[in-house]
């Protein structure tokens, strides 16, 4: 908004018109013709003497304090502005906090600690279930030894019950 300059005083009115003076009932106290006994001073001047400046003085006053009135009219109108700006951005983060929480309950987000602490939980179980794992291997490769050993003493006993056998029939057919 404009600011208003500041009057270097206004000027004292020495004449009065006709048709003012039909309208008023008072007389004017700057007026010459009004040197009557209803003046506010017994002085020989026609007016107060500091009435100039103290009109002046009120005049600047008056524009000072409309100056301050469009400054605070324009504070306002930005602090409005402000203040519509950020209800907006307040009602994008409550829409974005809402779209988080749905996220969070449908399952979509998981807090980082849940993530953290069954990672922990699955890597332990990781762990022994390859200590499991270790032994059963250790107790397999004993077993597959032990049953490769049993099927050569097999083998070696089949042998010599075929060869006690056919050592047998061998002497029979001498006979």
């Amino acid at each position: 908004m404009a600011a208003v300059t500041m009057a270097p005083g206004l000027p004292v009115s020495r004449t009065r018109s006709a048709t003012s003076d039909e309208l008023s009932t008072l007389p004017d106290p700057r007026s010459p013709l009004a040197s009557s006994g209803l003046s506010r001073t017994n002085s020989k001047s026609p007016h107060h003497p500091d009435l100039d400046s103290e009109v002046a003085t009120l005049s600047n006053k008056l524009i000072s304090a409309i100056n301050h009135q469009t400054s605070l009219d324009d504070t306002l109108s930005e602090t409005r502005h402000e203040l519509d700006s950020s209800q907006e951005r307040v009602r994008q983060l409550e829409s974005e906090v809402h779209d988080y929480r749905t996220m969070v309950a449908n399952g979509v987000l998981v807090k980082q600690q849940d993530v953290e602490d069954k990672t922990v939980k699955l890597m332990a179980s990781l762990a022994d279930e390859r200590k499991r794992r270790g032994v059963v291997e250790k107790d397999k490769k004993g077993i597959e030894q032990e049953l490769e050993t049993l099927t050569t003493a097999l083998f070696e006993e089949a042998n010599e019950v075929r060869l006690s056998l056919f050592v047998a029939e061998g002497f029979a057919d001498l006979d």
